[in-house]
């Protein structure tokens, strides 16, 4: 059974506090979703801020834990180091409505070095500049939204974060760094109702989808 490593680090600037440790009904939200799926996984991995590592593992002492970085990328290098198992699935904890069958996809693996969740454009994409004024439309055909969780194998998903941090290279997330290095990353339907809360407005969202969980 494969691994997965659930990023909960993060200061949540742009919410105004650390998002990741929303509760709903008493819950913490990442507690709701591993509800959802805990039983795919053989290990779960929690990467956390250093301040907030001792309550977590005094509350969840069935978990393995890891250090969060300054940037995401080093948090799931971090997390990398506790991994035991040849599959591994990396998400975000501020997507906490990922549905079970995201994760059941993202753990079919194939013949993929590493497969993630795409959502098409729906809207009209333009490129703006600084000072506010457009530039160009660029066609959206063709082009897509990234979501977690994204599945890999672990030993490519390891080497590849080794290669970045060797050359410097920071990216938006793991599947970049599979595509630089020329690994074959494949993708699956994402759900819009995955989304990822960033601002205060997207936890007004989450609440209302949280009540109906069970209707997608």
């Amino acid at each position: 059974m494969p691994s997965l490593i659930l990023l909960l680090g993060g200061k949540g600037k742009r919410f105004g506090g650390k998002k990741q440790f929303l509760t709903f009904e008493g819950k913490f939200l990442f507690e709701l979703l591993l509800k959802r799926i805990e039983d795919l996984f053989t290990e779960i991995v929690l990467v956390a801020p250093e301040e907030d590592l001792n309550w977590l593992k005094d509350r969840f002492p069935q978990f393995k834990f890891a250090k969060s970085g300054k940037e995401r990328q080093f948090s799931v290098y971090n997390g990398l180091k506790e991994v035991t198992q040849e599959v591994v699935v990396v998400h975000d904890g501020a997507r906490p409505l990922a549905g079970r069958k995201l994760f059941e996809e993202a753990l079919n693996l194939g013949d993929c070095d590493g497969k993630i969740p795409v959502i098409p454009l729906r809207d009209t994409v333009k490129e703006v500049s600084p000072e506010g004024e457009v530039i160009r439309t660029i066609p959206r055909e063709g082009l897509f939204a990234v979501q977690t969780p994204q599945g890999f194998k672990t030993e490519v998903l390891k080497e590849c974060h080794g290669r970045a941090l060797e050359e410097n290279f920071l990216g938006t997330d793991d599947a970049v760094l599979l595509e630089r290095c020329q690994k074959r990353v494949c993708t699956f339907g994402g759900k819009v109702t995955n989304l990822k809360i960033t601002y205060p407005e997207d936890w007004e969202i989450a609440k209302c989808l949280l009540r109906s969980l069970e209707k997608y």
